[in-house]
């Protein structure tokens, strides 16, 4: 399972981001990205773009990197999915996206 509200409220918060302030970086309304953070709605994949664009991150990837189970892969791909996971989190800490990660 994909925690991509959990990962949208990780980055908001390690960014120091409010909702409200974030929602204007995104041009959406904060109600909507509540509703983000709290699976109640998916984000389009316009609003997908944004998040790269604004803040260089691929949700789907970073959700996984960050709360993805490599046991629950084919075992021919769980080293592969490793290294991928490794890679994106040391990337993702050198732009200043995780902290501690």
């Amino acid at each position: 399972m994909i925690k991509l509200g959990q990962t949208i409220k990780y980055v908001r918060e390690t960014k120091g981001l409010t909702q409200r302030a974030a929602a204007e970086v995104l041009g959406i309304s904060d109600v909507h990205l509540c509703n983000l953070e709290h699976d109640k709605a998916r984000p389009s994949v316009d609003l997908l773009e944004i998040f790269s664009n604004k803040w260089n991150v691929d949700l789907y990837v970073l959700s996984w990197c960050l709360f993805g189970d490599v046991d629950q892969l084919p075992k021919a791909v769980r080293n592969p999915m490793k290294q991928l996971a490794k890679a994106w989190r040391s990337e993702l800490a050198m732009k200043g996206i995780l902290k501690g990660n």
